[in-house]
This record gives structure tokens, sequence and C-alpha cells, in this order.
């Protein structure tokens, strides 16, 4: 296995690829069912990334030594934006 590179990084193709089997990711664009449940004190979950693209580049995926993404590896690594919620941003 080579590293874990942001997906911005990653070949066009397996971009698409981890879009596809990423489905738990909650962007603008992409809200998975588990978003639309309540969290803290009955309040709507927090938008985690301000677009898909904001996702691919805040969230890092193994690759091989070619730069290709490694399908052996099924987990990423994300650090969320929060675009709207600022005040849960790890300084």
């Amino acid at each position: 296995m080579g590293a874990f590179v942001p997906g911005t990084d990653l070949d066009p193709s397996d971009r698409q690829h981890v879009l596809a089997a990423y489905v738990h990711r909650f962007t603008r664009e992409h809200k998975p069912a588990w978003a639309s449940q309540p969290w803290k004190d009955c309040q709507p979950y927090p938008v985690q990334f301000a677009s898909d693209a904001d996702w691919l580049a805040h969230t890092r995926f193994a690759a091989r030594a070619d730069g290709r993404l490694d399908a052996r590896v099924h987990h990423c690594e994300s650090s969320p934006t929060w675009p709207k919620n600022p005040e849960l941003r790890i300084a």
C-alpha cells in the first residue's frame, strides 16, 4: 500500500467510485438516512461538508504506489468542515 491521499488527488474514475461507495457522507449534495435523525436536544444533525467536492478535499483514501485507489482498504479518514457550524471545527 502507498499512502493516504486526499480524494481530490485520486484519478477521476476513483473519485466517482468513492462517491458511490461511501454513502454515509453528509454534504449539502448528499444526505444519508442517518442525518435525518435528531441529535442533541432534538436539533437536526449539522451538515459536515459544504459539497461532495469539499468532502473529497477533506477525506483521505488509501492509494497504491501508482496513485490509484487501493480497493483492498475499505475505510477513509475525514475531517469535517462544518460549513454552517464553524463552532464545531477543531482548531
